[in-house]
């Protein structure tokens, strides 16, 4: 083997006539020993060299030289030092090729057949196709169907001297790959490298999704974002913002916002925007913009009606409606005063306050939710009202869990209308009292006319004729007339009489209100075929006269108008006194009627009801076609002094 040696700079010669250079080149020359002196700086590429050091050149003879002791054994010997340096670099760099779990290799000939191979490429070759590669193996062989196409026009390139560094998926995964075209003697040879950049493409793909997500959201937020640079111009702006601001994202770009950047609600283009800030690291400010008209106006409504509400001449509270149970969550101050400030369910203090069978009827429209109206009544003195009308309304509300419905009650307070209706009342009942007693003092005027002076003038009429029938009883065609104009006046006295009677029934003043109707049954039974009975059951209590008076014409009204139309041919009257009032039964067996046909009640019945109310009696009209005429009056009786 011929080597050549060649002296560096200051470095001593051994022998004479060797090449000397000033400094190591940046390339050795092949098969060249170069012999450096101490001071001389070592070039990271690996050099076959010996250093001057005549200490050191006995104990290394590889790396050190003395010019007294040198020889081409030692020259021979450094240069196997340096190769067997650049083997062994060469080793470990091998041994990391085949080591690396992510980088895969092989390398294929002209003819396309594997020539080399790393383990990595096995295993990953194994998964994908199921084939192991091996020396000789055709290349497309190793190679997805789906990237053939791909891998023969890279080849083409490669093939034409170039080198190729692309990326694809393989599989499930991916990888960057580097073709390099080789040439080892006279035979080109052709590298395969893949490093698996999977983790790192998922990295990128979810940044790139999480950009496109941010950017999606931003884009459809309400609020609207703008993102200010240091010197307050706009560098961002999302489709919220642009809508507010008005134009679109180009023409703001660069430009100051149209209004001061401060904390608080303001007035923009008839909006009503609110405006937050966020400070962005390292410069830059983050702006929301909040359209807030819809809730401003929402929030001026809702104060309005709170204020309505609770200063309103209404009673309001809203009741929730959980498992079939109603419970109040609000009321005003006037349903804390009118039910009571310290309760806590007003539903409930409600229901205390309702008669049963009205508690029953609001308790079932609850359960049909049906609006529901009702009255309330309460001693005035008590709680400060004697009438509370009141409205129950459903009302269903769409709530995240599902529909859900609450009950608006609301309480008008009825008491001064009442008031007012009850001395309405109390003065139409007085005036007609007084209207009745004017009636019962001129009929009692016209009846004891009628007695007194009409009476007494038939009978002296009638004394006269009898006096007429003794002087002609000789003349019988005379008499015959005198009799006939006897009996018609005879007629004549008894009509007078039985007006008299009904006029002002003569009983009525001096027996009571029993044996009055029981004359004034016989009376009538001697004129007509009703046959009427009379029941009595408790005992009797002695009335005023007026009232006494009141309650005869309404039983004399009620059989005159059985007589007139009902064509019956019985008719039953009952008196119950019981402890607090006098009940009258009334029915007879005739026609019948139905009492919602009457639109406009006769004279009677008029009449009827006006004394009725005079009584403060209550009554019911029970008549059903084909059933017959049924009343039930009801009249209270004063208490009994103790």
């Amino acid at each position: 083997m011929r080597l050549q040696v060649v002296c560096v700079g200051e470095a001593p010669a051994p022998w004479p006539g060797l090449l000397r250079i000033e400094k190591l080149p940046k390339r050795p020359s092949p098969r060249t020993v170069y012999l450096v002196a101490p001071s001389t700086a070592i070039p990271q590429r690996p050099f076959s060299f010996l250093c001057f050091d005549p200490q050191k050149a006995a104990q290394q003879p590889d790396r050190f030289y003395d010019i007294h002791s040198f020889s081409w054994a030692q020259v021979l010997l450094a240069w196997r030092t340096y190769l067997l340096r650049k083997y062994c670099r060469k080793k470990w760099r091998i041994t990391l090729l085949q080591k690396a779990p992510s980088i895969y290799y092989f390398a294929f000939d002209e003819q396309l057949r594997v020539v080399d191979y790393n383990p990595s490429l096995r295993a990953v070759v194994y998964a994908l196709t199921g084939k192991r590669p091996k020396r000789g193996l055709p290349v497309l062989e190793m190679v997805l169907p789906q990237n053939r196409v791909a891998f023969q026009e890279e080849l083409r390139l490669v093939q034409e001297g170039h080198a190729l560094q692309v990326q694809r998926p393989i599989g499930s995964r991916y990888a960057e790959l580097c073709i390099l075209p080789l040439r080892l003697g006279k035979s080109p040879v052709y590298g395969y490298y893949a490093l698996d950049t999977t983790l790192y493409q998922r990295l990128i793909e979810t940044a790139l999704a999480q950009q496109r997500l941010q950017e999606t959201l931003l884009a459809h937020l309400r609020e609207g974002i703008v993102v200010l640079d240091i010197d307050g111009h706009i560098r961002y702006l999302n489709l919220a913002a642009e809508r507010i601001l008005g134009g679109n994202a180009v023409e703001w770009l660069g430009k100051p916002l149209p209004f001061p950047v401060e904390e608080r609600p303001f007035l923009y283009k008839e909006r009503i925007l609110w405006l937050g800030t966020v400070a962005l690291d390292p410069e830059g400010v983050l702006v929301i913009l909040r359209d807030i008209t819809e809730m401003w106006h929402s929030e001026k409504l809702s104060r309005l009606f709170r204020t309505a509400i609770q200063a309103g001449p209404f009673g309001v509270f809203f009741l929730e409606e959980n498992n079939g149970h109603l419970k109040s969550f609000y009321a005003n101050e006037y349903v804390k005063v009118w039910l009571g400030a310290g309760v806590e369910n007003y539903y409930e203090a409600l229901m205390r306050k309702l008669p049963q069978k009205e508690r029953k009827r609001v308790e079932q429209a609850i359960a049909r939710r049906d609006p529901i109206h009702f009255l309330l009544r309460e001693a005035y003195r008590k709680q400060g009202w004697s009438h509370l009308e009141g409205f129950l309304f459903p009302v269903h509300m769409e709530e995240p869990a599902g529909e859900k419905v609450y009950w608006l009650g609301i309480l008008q307070n009825q008491t001064e209308m009442y008031r007012a209706f009850r001395r309405q009342a109390q003065l139409e009942a007085r005036q007609h009292q007084l209207v009745l007693e004017a009636q019962e003092k001129e009929r009692q005027a016209l009846a004891e006319e009628l007695h007194d002076n009409v009476g007494m003038l038939l009978s002296v009429l009638k004394m006269e004729l009898s006096v007429l029938l003794e002087e002609a009883s000789g003349e019988a065609a005379l008499r015959e007339k005198l009799m006939g104009l006897s009996r018609r006046l005879d007629e004549v006295i008894q009509v007078v009489r039985l007006t008299s009677h009904r006029l002002m029934p003569p009983l009525v003043e001096h027996f009571g209100l029993v044996a009055s109707l029981e004359g004034l049954i016989r009376r009538v039974s001697l004129t007509s075929p009703l046959q009427i009975s009379l029941e009595v059951e408790g005992e009797p209590v002695e009335l005023p006269l007026m009232k006494v008076i009141q309650i005869y014409r309404i039983l004399q009204e009620l059989i005159t108008n059985t007589l007139r139309h009902a064509q019956a041919t019985t008719m039953r009257i009952r008196m119950q006194y019981q402890k607090r009032s006098l009940v009258i039964h009334v029915e007879d067996d005739g026609k019948g009627y139905d009492p919602r046909e009457l639109s406009n009640a006769g004279i009677g019945l008029r009449n009827i009801q006006g004394r009725l109310q005079t009584l403060n009696a209550r009554w019911e009209n029970l008549s059903a076609p084909d059933q017959g005429a049924a009343y039930r009056i009801e009249i209270p009786l004063p208490r009994k002094k103790a």
